[in-house]
């Protein structure tokens, strides 16, 4: 059976169509869940904080277990019903994953220790600066274009709220502005991204 050089050419295109919109809906699936998670993490925690400053502390650690664990039971019961297409590496992936924010939490807790004594907005700035730059540096490892995107449109709140907006407004600003993208993203390759 002869092939034209034509069709060869929109069967690779077609299979490469199909690679990527198998991506985007594998991503959608998970990553648009989990963007959704922290965007509700982060919108709650930041209005605990505006409007509870006396129990920041307890509030930010509770809703980060909270999401943590949130995170972990999704991804470990998609993980057990298996996907439409199995991958070998996902799960070496996802630990990769996993002990890179460990490690980052522990040497954020270094680099606090190091600049302290900082004020509590400075370290809040600090803290979710960090953050945004592991998304932007995770997004440029794995390809993601909207998480560098993202990292840095959420960077900029970040930088907004510290330099522009009045201290006292400042958590109710992040709340806002902060989470809005970051949800907004989540559901967005959630309902777009399938299709």
């Amino acid at each position: 059976m002869n092939i034209s050089k034509e069709d060869a050419e929109q069967s690779l295109t077609l299979i490469e169509q199909t690679t990527r919109q198998t991506t985007k809906s594998l991503i959608a699936s998970y990553e648009s869940i989990t963007l959704i998670i922290w965007g509700f993490v982060w919108l709650i925690a930041f209005l605990g904080t505006h409007f509870f400053l006396k129990w920041v502390w307890l509030i930010w650690m509770s809703l980060c277990f909270v999401g943590f664990l949130t995170s972990f039971l999704f991804y470990y019961f998609r993980y057990r019903a298996g996907t439409p297409t199995k991958n070998p590496e996902a799960g070496k992936i996802g630990r990769k994953y996993f002990w890179y924010w460990v490690i980052l939490f522990i040497y954020l807790s270094i680099w606090l220790k190091i600049l302290s004594p900082i004020s509590g907005l400075k370290t809040n700035a600090f803290i979710c600066s960090v953050i945004m730059f592991s998304w932007v540096t995770s997004g440029i490892w794995s390809g993601s274009t909207y998480l560098v995107l993202l990292g840095s449109i959420v960077t900029a709140v970040i930088l907004t709220g510290f330099y522009l907006i009045p201290i006292s407004y400042y958590s109710l600003w992040m709340a806002l502005a902060g989470s809005l993208p970051i949800i907004a993203t989540g559901l967005y390759i959630k309902l777009r991204w399938r299709q």
